[in-house]
């Protein structure tokens, strides 16, 4: 008889402090932001919906909404378009020839690694220092801003389209393709672009999602001009704590079902 394979105890019980730590914060939250009061108890008090509702016709929350979801697009979309097109020829010449593409590859994997090394404070202060200070005359902070971010999604981007083109064996389509008389680039064109559409739209998601989470760089480059949602989150705190809940739980909320969308379009296109 076949027995089932089970867990280790010891993974079960990591498995479910974490799923504590992660989800009581959230669930915590969602209560804050939907009560009206929670100071005299234990629970929460007096169930609204009030909060999101005065968030929602904020005029201050929603300016800063379209901000940082254009600002986060911009973003974005700069990193995909670099980080495409640095990870695919990459990682197509390391699968046809490993000796030569290794090199190139480990450049560029060492690059990913830079934004986790770099905290994003130093990354903002330089900012500040290099294009505000010496070139703040003629650049426009928000295209500094882009500038700035774009660099700091390129791990997301390079490791979702590295593994996606391992899984691909993108090497072996392109043999196929040589093999059948097309042009290299015909079989990136119709045959390998295609079938990244999911692992691009997947870099898209999680490049987009992080640029609207930006807080340190968005509170020191443009906190005296344009006001995005974490900084104003971060204030709406000091002034408004149950505000500033209901405003993190309609992003948690945005932000979900923009998840739930990419995931239904993935799995129709593969």
């Amino acid at each position: 008889m076949n027995r089932r394979s089970t867990p280790p105890p010891i993974s079960a019980l990591a498995l479910m402090a974490l799923g504590i730590v992660v989800l009581v914060p959230v669930l915590t939250l969602l209560l804050y932001g939907l009560t009206e009061r929670w100071d005299r108890h234990w629970w929460p008090e007096d169930p609204t919906l009030r909060w999101i509702a005065e968030a929602a016709r904020d005029p201050r929350v929603q300016a800063a909404t379209l901000n940082t979801m254009a600002l986060a697009l911009a973003s974005a979309l700069l990193a995909l378009v670099c980080g495409a097109l640095a990870t695919i020829p990459s990682a197509i010449a390391s699968q046809l020839e490993p000796r030569n593409g290794a090199p190139l590859r480990r450049t560029l994997d060492l690059i990913a690694l830079l934004p986790f090394a770099i905290a994003p404070v130093v990354i903002a202060i330089s900012a500040l220092e290099l294009f505000v200070g010496q070139w703040g005359g003629w650049l426009p902070l928000p295209l500094v801003y882009i500038a700035v971010v774009a660099p700091t999604l390129f791990p997301l981007v390079h490791k979702t389209l590295q593994s996606a083109l391992a899984q691909l064996q993108a090497a072996a389509l392109i043999e196929a393709g040589r093999t059948l008389g097309a042009s290299d680039g015909h079989t990136l064109r119709r045959v390998l672009l295609p079938m990244l559409a999911p692992a691009l739209l997947a870099a898209f998601l999680l490049a987009w999602v992080t640029a609207a989470m930006e807080f340190a760089i968005a509170n020191l480059l443009l906190g005296g001009q344009l006001e995005l949602l974490q900084p104003l989150m971060n204030s709406l705190r000091n002034a408004n704590g149950h505000q500033a809940a209901a405003l993190m739980v309609m992003t948690f909320a945005g932000v979900g079902a923009v998840v739930v969308a990419v995931s239904r379009l993935s799995r129709r296109w593969t």
